[in-house]
């Protein structure tokens, strides 16, 4: 049962992963800035990522490189550890 709910926990975490790689691509990229899927993306990860790049702000002011998704791959890694130690 355990491991049912850490695999779907993990696919749920790779997916957030995914998700924010396509967001960082994708940014760079201006023609994809229209397309629809690429919003939806943009639109259920920027809840995330919008306080680390506030508190990026507050930290390191002026810094002219985001690094929030940095922050949330290793925020979500340190979250998935906890969660699969408390599993097993």
């Amino acid at each position: 049962m355990s491991y049912s709910i850490f695999r779907v926990l993990n696919m749920l975490f790779s997916l957030l992963e995914f998700a924010i790689i396509i967001d960082c691509i994708s940014s760079w990229m201006p023609q994809f800035q229209d397309n629809k899927f690429i919003r939806l993306i943009h639109d259920f990860i920027y809840p995330l990522l919008e306080p680390l790049k506030r508190l990026q702000d507050k930290l390191m002011p002026g810094l002219p490189m985001d690094f929030s998704p940095i922050i949330a791959f290793a925020l979500l890694n340190m979250i998935r550890k906890i969660l699969s130690e408390s599993l097993f």
